[in-house]
């Protein structure tokens, strides 16, 4: 497996991507820490502010409560999606202006 091969995870664009989904369910985040049994909403935000990213057993069960698979809530760091006709990421705020158009066009 080369190099070129291996992507990590935006997660600045996973917190808006997930932030937005809880929000487009129509979920507070205070539904969210009761179904995931959190002690507190601290771990919702900080996902949300693209800060940390959920356990993998967190995502899973978030996955399901949105109605989503996993794969759809994390977005890969230099995504074809986030390039518009350059060759390299436009700065961050571009990119979550492009996400929610591409978001707003297929509801």
């Amino acid at each position: 497996m080369g190099k070129d091969n291996l992507i990590s995870l935006d997660m600045r664009m996973t917190g808006k991507v997930i932030k937005n989904m809880i929000t487009k369910r129509g979920f507070s985040i205070r539904e969210i820490q009761e179904k995931l049994n959190l002690s507190c909403p601290q771990p919702v935000y900080r996902w949300m502010n693209g800060q940390t990213m959920p356990s993998l057993d967190n995502l899973y069960m978030l996955s399901n409560i949105l109605g989503m698979h996993m794969e759809d809530l994390l977005m890969p760091r230099n995504d074809e999606m986030w390039i518009v006709h350059t060759a390299k990421n436009i700065d961050f705020e571009e990119r979550v202006k492009s996400y929610l158009r591409v978001v707003k066009s297929n509801d």
